[in-house]
């Protein structure tokens, strides 16, 4: 099949590898675009005659900018999709794809130092606490997994998974949400954004469920902004005493400065930023778009996938146990640097020279390289 005219393939510019890897297979007739995640517009995809369009969670992806564009393909390098209008990309024809779980590892890595860093900080003790983990997908049954590890009893709350007929590990309890809520020293979420439907999450930690929780605990926010009623929530720790560690923000790029300068880590969404968190869900991508690109163009279109094996190799991980705490506290707190994170972030509340939204985009856009050490 001949090409009529000059395509392209738009890939936003947080995401790595992707670029590099097709580069050197398409034909030169199919092109590469990057752009600003906030700045797509469908003008954009319309005149460049794009075909398939890579995004992260910063682009809206609904009929306002795919309608009358030639976009056949999307795919986004995240797990999470609340960012899509799944049903309307499948109703006009379109394939889509998403990095289910690529994030998993970067985000329990994420809550691990957070519990670290509170047990730390509080001079309390983690063996015994009870953690509550709402959402027990990808994430929270790594988060599970980690935490049974670190000697905590372990807690979940999944009504979709339970309908499902899924299965917990042997040393997890389930209880209702309302149970978990009122039990947990700490509670984590790891749900998606849903709005609708039996089991909505919109708001799901409103002012009534966040009555709830214990005085003198920790909660960790970092599964998506609308879960939690941030106005809420603030006047609640206050009252309470409450550890708060927030990686998500209700109206992002727009922050809760108060919440941030009160919190024992607050960072700009980037918990599922791991450089390996990165890389698997650009490979996820990589590997749908080669494969629509073949089918559609009928070219012999595919990836140099040796650049995906070099970004994981990686000789140095240290081995880390769990039987130390502190010796795992010092080695992610060196890996991770969530407490740099968190200083940076305050910092943009204060500044002459950016706007806080236009800081946390920077913040976000420009993130060090961050190498997870709990794999397996």
């Amino acid at each position: 099949m001949t090409i009529p005219h000059t395509l392209s393939i738009f890939i936003d510019e947080n995401i790595p590898l992707i670029a590099e890897a097709l580069a050197p297979f398409l034909p030169s007739n199919l092109r590469i675009h990057r752009f600003h995640g906030r700045n797509l517009r469908r003008n954009d995809l319309h005149d460049a005659h794009c075909v398939a369009l890579c995004v992260r969670s910063t682009t809206r992806v609904n009929a306002d900018l795919l309608d009358s564009t030639p976009v056949r393909f999307v795919g986004t390098a995240t797990s999470g999709t609340e960012h899509i209008d799944i049903e309307y990309v499948h109703n006009s024809g379109r394939e889509f794809h998403h990095a289910g779980g690529s994030n998993a590892h970067s985000v329990a890595e994420y809550v691990v130092f957070a519990l670290l860093h509170w047990e730390k900080q509080y001079a309390t003790q983690l063996q015994g606490k009870t953690i509550g983990i709402v959402g027990y997908g990808n994430i929270g049954r790594r988060v599970a997994e980690l935490a049974y590890k670190l000697g905590l009893r372990v807690v979940v709350c999944d009504p979709v998974l339970r309908e499902a007929g899924g299965h917990i590990a042997p040393y997890c309890h389930e209880l209702s949400f309302n149970e978990l809520c009122s039990s947990s020293d700490i509670i984590t979420n790891h749900v998606p954004f849903v709005q609708s439907g039996a089991y909505p999450t919109s708001g799901l930690f409103d002012r009534p469920v966040l009555e709830r929780l214990l005085p003198n605990g920790l909660f960790i926010h970092a599964s998506r902004g609308g879960i939690v009623e941030e106005r809420a929530l603030w006047e609640i720790v206050q009252e309470r005493n409450i550890a708060t560690v927030l990686d998500v923000w209700e109206n992002e790029p727009s922050i809760h400065a108060a919440l941030v300068r009160h919190s024992l880590l607050a960072t700009p969404h980037i918990a599922g930023y791991s450089y390996e968190g990165k890389v698997r869900g650009s490979m996820m991508i990589a590997r749908a778009c080669v494969q629509f690109l073949q089918n559609t163009l009928g070219a012999s279109i595919d990836a140099d996938w040796s650049v995906f094996e070099r970004a994981f190799a990686r000789p140095d991980v240290p081995l880390v146990g769990f039987s130390n705490h502190a010796i795992l506290y010092a080695a992610l707190q060196q890996s991770r640097a969530l407490e740099q994170d968190t200083m940076r972030l305050v910092a943009t509340l204060d500044s002459a020279i950016k706007t806080p939204e236009a800081s946390f985009d920077e913040l976000r856009k420009h993130y060090p390289v961050r190498r997870e050490i709990l794999l397996g």
